[in-house]
This record gives structure tokens, sequence and C-alpha cells, in this order.
């Protein structure tokens, strides 16, 4: 038996090897060792007292919070192990000394220890930007952005806090030049306070990244009382009692444009206001033989506690107070519809005033004027006599009936322009 079990012990053994080996070979066939990458695992920063304990403060780059992990193992582990079981620190305990700007990633897998070959980072290390850290306290400005509701306007802002403590790399916090609190107030129609969002400038205007520091503000955060203020259309109303014509002129009337001017106030000052009253000593005028128009600012005519929509332009109308010789009646004519006799090809007519034209008609029976109104032809101007590029007065040729004769003549201000491309006439 003994002989038997001992007889070509060699062979056996061999072939038991061979047995073990195919075995070995057989099992990797079917359980290969392959890789994959998973990307963007976070970073974890460990043991940063050491530099912010020195009165330093420290920054990572976005592109080195993040990597990329490739891990080598068989393939059934690497279907099993997700990117949330790797887990990737930098240990500033590891800072270069001489660079004091690179800490080696580490990659480890808790779940997964012994189970892969390897694991490793896209980048061997983590970027980092020590320097001191300061500290300063900033004013915050307001300010709103997006139209309130039609028929309201923003009143004030103010934040809350009014300040803000900023801390955070020397550099950054002393690039900082003006802090905005920022708020939206689209649709608003009563006031309100509303969360607004810290933003900081440098001095040429750029915004400045607010995670690269920290502020006292806490938990409340930042908000801003805003005041909403109302608008009203109201009239202009003019005095006319100073206003005196020559003897032989009768005041014709008053037009004022624009009409009616928006203001802002509240709600409750605004139920107050009906119409703006302007008094006669601004229009008084004695020995008036024609009309004359004024620019009016009636900002100073304002209730106290009125603003104008636009308080940079203040509110300016314009008056024309027109006034006629007795026995006549002054009409106003648009200079765009007077007609343009034999005026020369190649060239356009441009009329230095804009608007209209005054002409004063009489007649030996005044109540003939009353309805009397000017047909669309009967005014024209003649360029028969001018052939060349310049300004010109020319005469304004007026057709009436019967028993209807011009005051005075009329003139109008031209310029003829050579068009492009054209020949003279």
């Amino acid at each position: 038996m003994k002989k038997t079990l001992t007889k070509n012990l060699g062979l056996k053994v061999l072939a038991v090897a061979f047995s073990i080996l195919l075995w070995v070979i057989v099992m990797n066939n079917e359980r290969p060792i392959t890789s994959k990458t998973y990307v963007g695992v976070p970073v974890t920063l460990l043991h940063t007292e050491l530099i912010t304990n020195q009165g330093n403060t420290y920054q990572v780059a976005e592109e080195y919070k993040k990597v990329n992990v490739t891990v080598r193992a068989r393939k059934d582990v690497l279907k099993e192990i997700k990117a949330s079981d790797i887990k990737v620190t930098a240990d500033v305990k590891k800072l270069n000394t001489e660079t004091r700007a690179l800490i080696p990633y580490e990659v480890t897998i808790p779940a997964y220890q012994g189970q892969f070959v390897e694991a490793s980072t896209s980048e061997p290390n983590l970027v980092i930007s020590i320097e001191l850290a300061t500290s300063k306290t900033f004013p915050i400005i307001p300010k709103s952005s997006g139209d309130p509701r039609d028929g309201y306007q923003i009143g004030s802002l103010e934040a809350d806090p009014q300040q803000v403590k900023i801390s955070g790399p020397e550099s950054v916090v002393n690039s900082i030049a003006k802090v905005i609190a920022q708020v939206n107030t689209s649709g608003i129609s009563r006031d309100e306070v509303k969360e607004a969002d810290l933003v900081l400038y440098n001095a040429a205007g750029i915004v400045i990244d607010s995670t690269l520091v920290e502020t006292n503000l806490g938990e409340e955060g930042l908000s801003v009382k805003v005041k909403v203020l109302h608008t009203k259309t109201v009239p202009v109303k003019f005095d006319e009692s100073g206003i005196a014509p020559a003897v032989g002129y009768v005041l014709e009337g008053v037009s004022v444009q624009p009409e009616n001017v928006d203001i802002v106030g509240t709600e409750q000052q605004l139920k107050t206001l009906t119409e703006i009253e302007i008094p006669a000593e601004v229009l008084a005028v004695d020995g008036l033989t024609k009309s004359v128009e004024k620019t009016v600012d009636i900002t100073d005519y304002l209730p106290e506690w009125a603003k104008a929509k636009d308080e940079s332009a203040g509110i300016s109308v314009l008056v024309k107070i027109s006034v006629t010789q007795i026995g006549t009646r002054t009409l106003e004519y648009p200079v765009g519809s007077i007609s343009l006799l034999n005026a020369p090809k190649n060239y356009s007519v441009k009329y230095e005033s804009e608007g209209s034209i005054e002409i004063v008609i009489t007649a030996e029976d005044s109540e003939s004027l009353d309805d009397f109104t000017l047909e669309q032809g009967s005014v024209s101007i003649n360029l028969v006599d001018i052939k060349e590029a310049g300004t010109y007065t020319v005469p304004v040729q007026v057709t009436l009936p019967e028993g209807i004769e011009l005051v005075q003549d009329v003139v109008v201000q031209i310029t003829l322009e050579k068009n492009d491309g054209g020949n003279d006439g």
C-alpha cells in the first residue's frame, strides 16, 4: 500500500501543482482585474486648524475640491463600489514645507478594504493658498432691481443690518470697495421686508467671490426694508388773472403741455391732492400783443411731501398764452401740412421750426370768423425762385375766401438740402 502511494510521487505532486495553477488561471479569467474611474469625488481637508490657529487663512481653488479617482479591482468588486464609498482626504500635516502649497491626496475605500488592488487620484496633490487672515467692517448699501407694479415707485431702502464684518484672506478683504444688499422689487406694491443677497465689489466694479470670505450675518442673514410710494396723475392749473393783453387785444386762451403730471407720495398724501395750482404771478404780463410761450418748472409749487416721478429731471411744462387783436382770429396750421409748389428735383425741404405757424385773419363780419377753418391745400409756399441748397425765409401763401383777409404777412424758414446722388434742378 505504502509503495503504491509513493510510487511516481514526483509526477503526482506535479499534477497537483498544475491543477492549482489551472484553477487560479480559470478563476482569474472569470474575475479579471480591471479599472474604473469615478468622476468628481469630493476632497476633505484635514487638520485645517494648523493653519487657522496661527492667524492665517487658506483658499482651495474649485478645480482641486473634487478629483477623479481610478480604482483597480476585480470586476465583481467594481460593480459594488459607488463614488460615495470612496474617501479622498488631504491632510495639512503633510503640507509640503518647501512650497507651502501642495498637500498629497490620500484615497481609502473603508467598506472594501483589502478587496481592491489600487486607488489613485487624477492629480497627485491638492493646491492650497495660505495667507494672513484679516477682518474689516463695511457699511451695507441697499440696491433694488426690477420694476414695481404700475402706479407704484420705490420710496426708500434700508439694509438690516446696516453694516457687516467680513473676514478672510488679507488680499481678498482689502480688495473689497463696496458691499451691496441686492433686493428684487419686481411687482412690489406695498411696504415689505425682503431677503437680500450680499454682493461684494472691488474698485473696478467687478464682483468678488463671496465664498472666499466669511461674514457675521449669522442664520438671520441679510434683509432690506422696502418702502413703497404711490403715483398719481393730477392736472396742472395756472391762475390766468395776471395776464393783461394790450388795448385792442383779447386773451384767447392758455394751453399747457402736458396738462397732467405724475406725482409720487404715500397713498394717504395723494388722497389730499386733486390738482397743482400755479399762482398768478408766474404768468403775469402786461400789454401783450402777440402769443408767447414759456417753460415753467412747477416743482416749487408742489406740496412739501410730493416728489416727481423722475426727481433728477424735475417737472417742467410748456405754457402758451394766446392773444388776438379784437376783430381778428388766430389760426394754427401745422408746418407739415404746408403744400410745396415748384420744389426743385432731387432736393428735400426741411422746416427750421416744428409744430405750427400762426395765421391771423380778420373780416368785416367778425362773426364769420367763429366757424372758419383753413382747408387742406389752402396754405402753401412757392419755391420757383429757389434752385440751390441753403436756408431761406419764404412767404407763406394763404388762400382765403372773399370777405376774410390776412392781418399780417406770414413767413416760414426752410432749409433746402440736396439728396444723395441727386443732380441740380
